[in-house]
C-alpha cells in the first residue's frame, strides 16, 4: 500500500543513478564528458561543483578529486585550491570534519580578501560551516563575525547576506530562536537590491522553522510560502525546496492540517530521491513514517519504515537504524501488533548497546577513578579535620554568642519597623482594592461592547453582503450592477474593520508581535490585488512591548493606512514593515517604499482624510508620526512614542 506514495526501496538505486536531477546538472555532465582540452574540461567541473546542493555527496566527491587530478596536471595553483575547497566540502558532508578542518586551513594561509577574494570567502565560510557541522558553535561564530567585518569594509553585500544567513544559523542550533530571527532579518534586509543575487529562498525557510520553534505558526507559514515560491522560482537548489517542503509539513501538522502534510511530505521526499543522497532520503522516509503513525495510517508507516531500513542497512547508515526502528516501533503499536512492537523495541535496545558499550565501559572506568582520587583525598581532609577540631568549637561558641545578642537586638528593631508597616498595608491595600475595582468595571464594559459589535453588527453586516450577492447573480441591469457591487464592497469592508476591532477589543493588551501577525495576515488578504509589488515585514524585536486594546488598534490602522497609501500612490516595487523594538530605545515603526516620493511640506492630502486620521491617531496614542523622502527615492513613514 505504501508504494502509491513513495518509491519502493528496490527502486531507489535506480532513481539515484538513472533520474535527472536538474537539466544544469545533466547538461555539465555532458559537457565534461565530451570535452578534450583539460582547462576546459576543469572549469565545467568547477560549474558542476558549484550545483553540489542537487546531487549525491559520492557525485560530488567523484568530480571533486577528478578536477584535483586535471589541476595537478595542470599544473595551475588556483585551479589546485580551488579543487581542494570541493574536497572539504564533500568530506565535510560525509563528517570528517577533522580532515575538512586542516585541509581549509592549509589552503587559506595563503589567501587575502585583497588579492584571492572569491576563493578565500569561499574557504572562509566553509571554515565556519566546518565549526557549526561539527557543533563547535563559539569558533564558528568568531570565524564568521571575522568574515563579517572585512566584507563590511569591503562594502561586500553579497558576503555580508551569506554571512548573517550563517550567524543566524548558529544562534538556530544552539536554541537562541529570537537572535536568530534578528539576523535573518538583516540577512533579508542586505539582499534587497536588482544587481543582488536572490538569497531570499534560504532566508525565508530559515525564518519559517524559526517562528515554527516558537509555535507562531501565523509567521512560519507566511515566510514557507516565500520560501516555497521563490526556490521554486529559481529552480536551481532541488536541496532547497526539499528543506521548505519539510518545514511547511511540520507547520501542518502542528496546526492539524494532516493530508496537506503528508503532501508535502511525500514531495519533499521525492526531491530527495531525484537528488540521489541516501542519508537525507532515509530521514525524510523517517519523518514521513512517523507521520504516518501519529495519523493512525500505520500499514503505509511500516511499509514506509521497512523500506527505510532496508536503504539504511544497504548505504551503511547506521545512525539512521535507531530512528528509523523507532518509527516502525510507533506504527505497530497504533496497529495494536503488540508481539511485533516487542520485537521491534529488542532491537532498538540492541542497537544501542552496541553504539554505547564502548562508552559505558570508558565512562565506568573514569567514575571509579574520580572515585579512588576523592576518597584518598577525603582521607587526608578528614585526618586535618580531626587536629583543627576543638579551635573551631571554641570559637563557634564565641561567635554564636555574638550572633545572639545581635539577633536579639534585631527582633526587636523589626517589631517596631512591621508594626508601622502592617498600617501603612492596610491603607495601600484599601487603594488597591478600589483601582482594581475601577479596572475590572473597565473591563466588563471593554467585554461588552466587544460582543455586541460581534453580535449586532457583525451579523448585519455580513448578511448584507450576502443578500448583495444573491442579488447580483440576478441582475442584468449595469448601473444596478455598479450600485449593488459598491454596496458589497462596503459592507465587505464592515465586516473586516468589525473583525479588526473585534480583535483588538477582547484582549486586555497586545503585543507588537501579535500587531505584527496581524499586519501579515492583511497583507496576505490584499497581496492578490498587487502582484507587482513585494511586501515584506521585517522584526527587530529584543523586547516585545505590551499595548493596551485602544493604542493597539490605532497602531494597527495607521499601519494599514500607510501600506494602502503607498500601494495606490507612490507607484513602487517593493514596501518595507519595520518593526524595532529594544529596551533602550523603547520601539519605532517604519513603512517604507521606493516609490515617486511625497512633498513633506504638506502633511495633510487634501483629496481624503488618510493622513490626517493617521495623525489624529498618533496624537491622541502619544505617538510621533513623520513623513520623510528616502533617497535615491521613496518615502518612509515613521511612528514611536514622544519623548
Amino acid at each position: 500500500m505504501a508504494a502509491r506514495y513513495v518509491i519502493p526501496g528496490f527502486l531507489i538505486l535506480l532513481v539515484v543513478h538513472s533520474y535527472s536531477q536538474t537539466k544544469m546538472v545533466d547538461s555539465l555532465k555532458r559537457a565534461i564528458a565530451a570535452e578534450k582540452d583539460p582547462q576546459k574540461k576543469i572549469t565545467e567541473i568547477f560549474a558542476l561543483c558549484e550545483q553540489r546542493q542537487s546531487f549525491h555527496t559520492d557525485t560530488l566527491a567523484h568530480y571533486a578529486d577528478m578536477a584535483k587530478k586535471l589541476a595537478l596536471e595542470i599544473g595551475d595553483r588556483s585551479d589546485n585550491i580551488l579543487a581542494d575547497y570541493f574536497v572539504s566540502n564533500y568530506l565535510t558532508k560525509k563528517e570528517q570534519f577533522d580532515t575538512a578542518l586542516k585541509i581549509t586551513n592549509q589552503d587559506l594561509k595563503g589567501l587575502t580578501y585583497q588579492k584571492n577574494k572569491n576563493v578565500y570567502l569561499k574557504f572562509s565560510i566553509q571554515k565556519g560551516q566546518i565549526y557549526l557541522k561539527s557543533q563547535r558553535y563559539k569558533e564558528a561564530l568568531q570565524q564568521f563575525y571575522k568574515v563579517l567585518n572585512e566584507a563590511e569594509e569591503q562594502g561586500d553585500r553579497v558576503t555580508e547576506v551569506s554571512v548573517k544567513t550563517n550567524i543566524g544559523w548558529v544562534n538556530m542550533e544552539m536554541d537562541q530562536n529570537r537572535e536568530a530571527l534578528k539576523w535573518f532579518y538583516e540577512a533579508l534586509s542586505s539582499a534587497q537590491g536588482e544587481s543582488m543575487p536572490d538569497y531570499r529562498g534560504v532566508i525565508y525557510s530559515n525564518m519559517a522553522a524559526t517562528y515554527d520553534e516558537l509555535k507562531q505558526f501565523d509567521s512560519a507559514e507566511f515566510y514557507v510560502n516565500k520560501a516555497i515560491a521563490a526556490d521554486r522560482k529559481s529552480g536551481k537548489n532541488l536541496a532547497f525546496i526539499a528543506n521548505a517542503l519539510a518545514i511547511q509539513a511540520d507547520i501542518f501538522t502542528h496546526t492539524n492540517r494532516k493530508p496537506q502534510a503528508e503532501a508535502s511530505l511525500n514531495e519533499a521526499l521525492k526531491i530527495r530521491q531525484q537528488i540521489g543522497e541516501p542519508f537525507y532520503i532515509v530521514s525524510d522516509m523517517t519523518q514521513l513514517a512517523i507521520f504516518y503513525a501519529s495519523n493512525n495510517e500505520f500499514k503505509k508507516g511500516i511499509a514506509l519504515s521497512e523500506q527505510g531500513i532496508d536503504m539504511a542497512n544497504q548505504f551503511g547508515l547506521s545512525a539512521k537504524l535507531p530512528i528509523l526502528y523507532q518509527a516502525l516501533a510507533d506504527n505497530y503499536q497504533v496497529g495494536k501488533m503488540y508481539q511485533e512492537y516487542g520485537e521491534t523495541l529488542k532491537k532498538i535496545i540492541a542497537l544501542k548497546d552496541s553504539v554505547y558499550q564502548k562508552n559505558s565501559a570508558e565512562a565506568l572506568a573514569e567514575i571509579q577513578g574520580k572515585y579512588d582520587l576523592q576518597k584518598k583525598e577525603n582521607t587526608i581532609i578528614q585526618q586535618k579535620l580531626d587536629i583543627t577540631q576543638k579551635n573551631y568549637l571554641f570559637y563557634g561558641l564565641l561567635i554564636l554568642t555574638v550572633f545572639a545578642m545581635i539577633a536579639a537586638f534585631s527582633i526587636f528593631r523589626n517589631y517596631r519597623r512591621k508594626h508601622k508597616l502592617k498600617m501603612q498595608l492596610m491603607l495601600d491595600e484599601e487603594k488597591r482594592l478600589a483601582a482594581q475595582a475601577v479596572i475590572q468595571a473597565e473591563e466588563n464594559e471593554r467585554k461588552r461592547i466587544s460582543a455586541d459589535l460581534h453580535d449586532n453588527l457583525g451579523v448585519y453586516a455580513a448578511s448584507i453582503a450576502s443578500n448583495i450577492d444573491h442579488i447580483l447573480l440576478n441582475q442584468t441591469g449595469s448601473d444596478n450592477r455598479l450600485a449593488l457591487e459598491e454596496l458589497r464592497a462596503n459592507s465587505q469592508s464592515i465586516v473586516s474593520q468589525l473583525s479588526d476591532t473585534i480583535w483588538a477589543l477582547k484582549k486586555d493588551t497586545l503585543s507588537l508581535t501579535a500587531i505584527s501577525d496581524r499586519i501579515k495576515l492583511f497583507i496576505q488578504r490584499i497581496a492578490s490585488s498587487y502582484p507587482a509589488i513585494k511586501i515584506d515585514v521585517i522584526e527587530k524585536i529584543t523586547d516585545d512591548h505590551l499595548l493596551p486594546p485602544s493604542q493597539a488598534f490605532h497602531l494597527f490602522q495607521i499601519l494599514k493606512e500607510g501600506i494602502n497609501n503607498a500601494l495606490k500612490h507612490s507607484g513602487c516595487k517593493q514596501i518595507f514593515v519595520i518593526i524595532d523594538s529594544n529596551a533602550v530605545a523603547q520601539w519605532k515603526i517604519s513603512i517604507t517604499d521606493d516609490g515617486k516620493g511625497i512633498d513633506t511640506k504638506r502633511s495633510v492630502n487634501p483629496d481624503g482624510n488618510g493622513l490626517l486620521n493617521m495623525e489624529n491617531r498618533s496624537k491622541e496614542s502619544g505617538w510621533n508620526i513623520r513623513w520623510q523622502v528616502n533617497q535615491p527615492g521613496g518615502t518612509s513613514v515613521i511612528i514611536e512614542p514622544a519623548l
